[in-house]
């Protein structure tokens, strides 16, 4: 597929994304879909399958029935949908009896499979190929930004923080120290030969090994015999379910995970201390600065 023709459809992706993150926020299952003929925008919605108990209250079924309660079927004929996932069996049936020309997607079912996700396991390709029309697809816009709505880790976080206030953060936070705790002295053989050089250096191996980053993605600012500095570039879980959720990183993250980064690393040695620089901090900055200290 041509990039220039994914790239006209980001705008309404971008729409489309909102609405999934409204719908996570409502307690739904996080899917955003717009609906556009002659590049403007008809109706946009979310999926409301559990806030409404309706199982087919999908964001793409939701967007035919807004135009057909409206009297405006006939504007069907010869639209886009696009959605940050790609539409299930039973979406795409209802886009191909309405005459949707073109289903646009962010996130493919078999990357949604591969993230955790139960869906069922037929591309929208496959269920036009058995229908009376060719609706054309086009798949992969935004196709990364769309996927961390769908990774298990994100709307794990999603859940604890939605709602609950800072009780939330520091339970999950809590919960997050003994896992890293546990996993830490569950490697210990592997940390002592893998992590090598300064204390502080140590620890900064330990924590992009616990992670599973490299250095390109939290790079050294800085590095003496007792103080390291580096930016965390990476994609996070917490980030994106603060984000999605409208709420300060710099409130959350310092009741979830920075208790238990200090925690990680002082199984190397309890005199270690680790840091984050709140001025810098994601998403007012484009990396979180974060600081790991030997103490006297």
């Amino acid at each position: 597929m041509p990039s220039e023709l994914k790239t006209s459809y980001e705008g309404f992706m971008v729409i489309a994304l909102r609405e999934a993150k409204k719908s996570l926020r409502e307690g739904n299952k996080g899917f955003g879909a717009v609906l556009v003929k002659d590049s403007r925008v008809l109706a946009r919605t979310h999926d409301t399958t559990v806030t409404e108990s309706d199982p087919t209250a999908h964001a793409e079924i939701k967007l035919i029935r807004s135009i057909a309660k409206r009297g405006l079927g006939k504007e069907l004929e010869g639209s886009v949908v696009v959605s940050t996932h790609e539409p299930c069996p039973m979406c795409t049936g209802a886009a191909i009896w309405a005459g949707i020309s073109e289903v646009v997607y962010g996130t493919s079912i078999h990357r949604s499979r591969r993230l955790g996700r139960t869906v069922i396991n037929m591309g929208c390709e496959e269920v036009i190929a058995e229908g009376p029309s060719r609706t054309k697809v086009i798949g992969g816009v935004l196709a990364d930004q769309c996927a961390r709505l769908y990774e298990t880790s994100v709307r794990e976080l999603v859940k604890k923080f939605r709602g609950g206030g800072p009780a939330s953060w520091s339970d999950a936070g809590r919960e997050l120290t003994m896992r890293r705790v546990a996993w830490a002295n569950q490697s210990r053989d592997r940390i002592n030969s893998t992590v090598h050089g300064s204390d502080v250096r140590k620890a900064y191996q330990l924590i992009l090994m616990k992670i599973g980053i490299d250095s390109a993605q939290a790079p050294i600012e800085e590095e003496s015999g007792d103080r390291l500095v580096f930016r965390s570039e990476n994609p996070c879980p917490a980030l994106d379910a603060c984000e999605i959720l409208g709420l300060d990183t710099r409130k959350v993250c310092k009741l979830h995970s920075e208790g238990a980064t200090d925690a990680l690393i002082k199984s190397l040695n309890p005199r270690l201390k680790f840091t984050r620089d709140y001025s810098e901090i994601r998403p007012s900055s484009p990396f979180c600065r974060e600081i790991i200290e030997l103490q006297d």
